[in-house]
């Protein structure tokens, strides 16, 4: 009896370790693949040296032609990233995580990208929040636009009663669900596309537009979830929502229309660590070191804050004056 459990214990180890060799199986064949590579390219070199009398180096050419050509190093290192083992993650570990352990996450999405989970909550959030602060919001303009000395009188009352009337009715629905519905995904779809062009175009790397697209919406939910989760209460609390969570907040009331309270309110809190969590995905599915990845990220969205919150929004900003 003791003999049969010793060789059934011996088995189940044996299937155990089943895993590990055939990932070490898998990398020797690639690693081998590279080395066969590199002497196909050296008798190349030599045959083309002998022949022309010269050291110029011709590109090995297999016998079925392009399509049978030695991987490059970018074909070995996807193959090597796909053998290696991640630990499979659900959506509460995935959404924890991104918050936690985000270079864990960002491993697993380089292998398994999955973007509309992040989506869906974006969405919804986007949705509820619109719904609790719209009448909030009305308020604001309406206070804006009383307190506008530059406007007749007669004007700002025709205003006023079209923002009043936008309470109900289908402009409520509009920019309330509609709006918030599409614009959510729009600009999910749209900065993915901007990064994915940032960093095979402009970098020179390479990644899939899904990998990229998942990193970006993870990594948004720091704004989504964890942001409206602090700036809401606050909104409804003091039933404005000019809620800062920036430098800004040490700006006076009379300065909310300049440039660099519009730079400055840019970079809250959450901004920026959803800056620095996303400039960690971007290294991963594109294996930049973190401070290219990084410096990269903030660039970009510097240029976007500079061009759209600097200066149209002081343009605009100047017009309603």
């Amino acid at each position: 009896m003791s003999d049969e459990k010793d060789e059934k214990g011996m088995g189940e180890k044996k299937d155990q370790h089943k895993p590990d060799e055939e990932t070490k199986k898998d990398l020797d064949e690639i690693l081998g693949q590279l080395k066969e590579s590199e002497k196909k390219a050296a008798k190349e070199t030599e045959k083309g040296s002998d022949d022309k009398g010269d050291f110029s180096f011709q590109p090995p050419q297999s016998e079925g032609g392009a399509e049978n050509e030695p991987e490059g190093l970018d074909g070995i290192l996807d193959k090597i990233s796909e053998t290696e083992p991640v630990e499979d993650q659900n959506a509460i570990q995935r959404i924890i995580n991104v918050f936690f352990n985000p270079l864990k996450l960002f491993r697993y999405l380089r292998q398994k990208p999955e973007f509309m989970l992040p989506l869906v909550l974006a969405v919804l959030i986007g949705l509820g929040t619109a719904y609790l602060v719209y009448d909030i919001a009305i308020d604001d303009q309406i206070a804006k636009f009383e307190q506008n000395d530059r406007i007749p009188d007669e004007q700002k009352d025709l205003i006023i009663d079209r923002l009043e009337e936008s309470r109900t009715g289908t402009t409520r629905i509009l920019y309330s669900v509609v709006i918030p519905f599409f614009m959510v995904i729009i600009l999910f779809l749209l900065i993915s596309a901007v990064f994915l062009f940032i960093g095979n175009v402009l970098l020179g790397g390479k990644a899939k537009y899904k990998q990229v697209l998942s990193v970006y919406g993870y990594s948004y939910l720091i704004m989504g979830i964890l942001g409206t989760i602090v700036k809401v209460p606050l909104i409804l609390k003091q039933h404005t929502v000019k809620i800062d969570t920036s430098l800004a907040v040490l700006f006076s009331p009379t300065s909310m229309s300049t440039a660099l309270y519009n730079f400055i309110g840019s970079f809250d809190i959450f901004t920026v660590w959803f800056l620095i969590v996303f400039g960690i995905g971007f290294a991963v599915i594109y294996r930049f070191s973190k401070l290219k990845a990084l410096a990269s990220v903030f660039i970009a969205w510097l240029a976007y804050v500079v061009i759209f919150k600097v200066l149209l929004g002081s343009l605009f900003a100047g017009f309603g004056a």
